[in-house]
């Protein structure tokens, strides 16, 4: 088995799709957006529970303040940058 099959076998395995990767090199390539994507992705699913978090506090009698609105606005900003 070729070092190409392995890689694909194995991305595939690990749930990434190959593509159109002729070359170990493409299946690289493909194998980057595609983390990055993920990475991508778990970060603006953190930071939207670290906000909903502050939404939560924000209207917590003994929590509520501006803070805790202006820390959900910031944090969702973050996502945007």
């Amino acid at each position: 088995m070729s070092d190409k099959e392995k890689l694909a076998q194995w991305m595939i395995r690990s749930g990434y799709a190959t593509g159109h990767g002729d070359t170990i090199e493409d299946l690289l390539q493909e194998l980057d957006w595609q983390i990055a994507e993920n990475l991508n992705r778990a970060i603006t699913t953190e930071r939207e529970a670290c906000a909903r978090v502050c939404d939560v506090l924000s209207v917590h009698p003994k929590y509520a303040s501006d803070i805790t609105k202006l820390a959900a606005q910031a944090i969702r900003a973050r996502s945007e940058l």
